[in-house]
């Protein structure tokens, strides 16, 4: 019996998909960038295999923006891949990265990760995603193999495994690894998993070991298995297509495939969504607060219905510990809004909230508003609203906000959400989960500096210390995450895997600069990183060159630039430099660093294509701000 295919049930259908194809087609000859965008639009919607290669080959004559950020995926794998190309690529083109795939020769994979001179190793990819089907990671033993001999083969083929993660990562590349899709069905029924020797029980321990390890030598895991439980195994594996084309996930299956690879290669070039904005009556609560009153609202133990929106919340909240920012969008009476957090049942609090706006006016008005607020772009939000129409009219007002397709039934919202994976993550630090209390504060920030006299006096009461040092192992999650999501403060705004950072670290010939700056109202964490080569400059000395500067928007208008150009030159001078070289790239979001440079004393050097150099004399640094303290744990290597 056949299963029906994996769907992205969390788009929207597309109305005229053969129209908006066309066009974006007839836009290629004369505007290729803007044909690239009227395909992203079409790719946000609910798309099959087929419809998805014709995007994939419309996609061919379309041509990324300059401001799109590019990755190169190598697609290794003992069986069929080929097919999953469209589906990467366009799973790609749907968060708003380009997609260049590379594929090996059929069965050469192995041989391409050990050789030096394979087109793999030219095609020097950012990230490798390992495909791996149950007999690549599994020996076949007999079932009366004795667990000692089961042991011993497992760790072999683990050690073979790992030794591959190694030589990839030594190319500079991301390394994600599919867990095993288990193919055999049981012998002993449910005896399978404690028979050591059973292909369940053997698959089941070494995704278990994969997992182990993975965590140890910081390789990304893809979970197919996982992902597609609610559908069920056979919706991802057609064993037809196994036993005729080799091809381990199902072609219907394709696109769903390449969205659960395209998340994660997103969400490492820092095109994960920040915000999750939502609606009141009939998303986080039964019914209308303005007209059913506080008492009459569905929430919690009681009812199916109300037990599923407590369900939704709680979900909500977990998203919150995790460093999602909640915020409210709600066209409704604001003081009634606000007293519905008090009924009892209910699990979010208005605190939990970084942002809430109700009132009466266009819900577009309030993401604006909300965006604002907590100083992010359109692109960092999603909006999730029972309402049909309301999602409509947000889709057309504003493409960059993320609006799920929300289901009638909310026992499935928390599904719809989590299934969009629009809050992917590649790694977790302890700056993630005090994310909301990090923008609390900043609201207690706003408030010292509405009362405060003058800005001098503002920034004095800060009480601010900021601690520098060079880039450490322990920081290498965080510090990857803001070179690839800061845009706004980003001098170059060039982005990195966490192997390259590493390499970087390592790498005597670099200075590296991790800042975290602390206040009166709490640690603001990890707020700026500095990349840097120390070159010959040519007359015999030293120069420093920034390669990377970035600095988080929760600190600006703290002049905490300045001291970080106080630090960089002093430990450039102390290096052996005589000059410090900048350089501003401008890009369409990083445009209130163009003259950060000269505001900081740098004097023009010349141009490299658009990019425009800076130079700074050491003979005079500039000077620290005096109202910022500032703690060193050594800045040169």
């Amino acid at each position: 019996m056949k299963s029906k295919p994996l769907e992205l049930h969390w788009l929207p259908v597309a109305a005229d998909f053969e129209g908006d194809l066309a066009r974006a087609r007839a836009r290629a000859a004369d505007d290729p960038p803007e044909a690239w965008r009227a395909l992203r639009h079409l790719a946000g919607h609910r798309i099959d295999f087929l419809q998805t290669t014709r995007i994939e080959r419309a996609l061919r004559t379309a041509e990324a923006p300059p401001e799109v950020p590019r990755l190169r995926l190598a697609l290794l794998g003992s069986f069929t891949v080929e097919h999953l190309v469209p589906g990467l690529t366009v799973g790609a083109l749907r968060r708003g990265l380009a997609l260049e795939v590379h594929v090996p020769p059929y069965g050469q994979w192995r041989q391409a990760i050990l050789d030096p001179a394979s087109e793999l190793a030219a095609f020097s990819p950012d990230a490798v995603l390992i495909c791996s089907c149950e007999t690549d990671l599994v020996p076949q033993l007999p079932l009366a193999t004795p667990p000692d001999e089961v042991e011993a083969a497992l760790e072999a083929s683990l050690s073979e495994t790992v030794h591959r993660w190694r030589a990839l990562r030594a190319m500079g590349a991301a390394v994600i690894q599919q867990l095993p899709v288990p193919t055999t069905d049981p012998v002993f029924g449910h005896l399978d998993r404690l028979i050591p020797a059973s292909r369940r029980a053997m698959v089941a321990e070494m995704q278990h070991r994969l997992i182990r390890a993975a965590r140890e030598e910081r390789v990304l895991i893809l979970d197919p298995v996982a992902a597609a439980e609610a559908e069920g195994l056979d919706a991802l594996q057609d064993r037809l297509m196994w036993l005729h084309a080799k091809q381990h996930v199902s072609p219907a299956a394709g696109p769903w495939f390449g969205d659960q690879v395209a998340r994660i290669l997103a969400a490492m070039r820092g095109l994960t969504r920040k915000v999750l904005v939502l609606d009141l009556d009939n998303t986080l609560w039964g019914g209308v607060i303005g007209d059913d009153g506080i008492e009459g609202i569905v929430i919690g133990e009681g009812s199916a219905r109300g037990e599923a929106f407590k369900a939704f919340q709680l979900y909500c909240r977990a998203l919150r510990e995790r460093g999602i920012l909640l915020a409210v969008s709600s066209k409704n009476d604001p003081e009634r809004a606000l007293a519905a957090f008090d009924h009892p049942e209910m699990v979010l609090r208005r605190s939990d909230f970084a942002a809430f706006v109700a009132n009466w006016e266009d819900k577009g008005r309030g993401l604006q508003r909300i965006a604002q607020e907590l100083n992010l772009g359109l692109e960092a939000l999603v909006f999730f609203d029972d309402n049909p129409a309301e999602r409509a009219l947000l889709r057309e007002q504003f493409p960059a906000v993320a609006v799920p397709e929300v289901p009638e039934e909310p026992e499935a919202y928390i599904r719809c959400l989590a299934a969009a994976g629009l809050f992917e993550a590649v790694g977790y630090t302890p700056d993630d989960a005090l994310r909301a209390e990090q923008y609390a504060a900043n609201a207690a920030r706003r408030q010292l500096e509405v009362v405060a006299p003058d800005m001098e006096s503002f920034l004095a009461g800060l009480d601010m210390e900021m601690q520098v040092g060079p880039v450490q192992p322990v920081d290498l999650v965080r510090v990857t995450q803001l070179i690839n999501k800061t845009n706004q403060f980003n001098l170059t705004t060039r982005r990195y895997t966490e192997a390259e950072v590493g390499a970087m670290i390592g790498d005597p010939g670099m200075l590296t600069f991790c800042v975290r700056l602390k206040d009166r109202f709490g640690d603001n964490g990890i707020v700026s990183v500095v990349l840097g080569r120390l070159r010959p400059d040519g007359e015999g000395g030293q120069l420093f060159e920034v390669d990377t500067w970035l600095m988080s928007c929760r600190v600006l208008g703290r002049r905490v630039e300045e001291a970080v150009a106080a630090v960089i030159a002093r430990a450039a001078r102390q290096a052996g430099a005589s000059t410090v070289v900048g350089c501003y790239r401008p890009t369409p979001k990083n445009g209130m660093v163009a003259d950060l440079f000269p505001r900081l004393g740098f004097a023009p050097a010349g141009a490299d294509g658009l990019a425009a150099l800076w130079r700074l004399d050491l003979a005079v640094p500039p000077p620290s701000p005096p109202h910022i303290r500032l703690t060193e744990r050594g800045v040169t290597h």
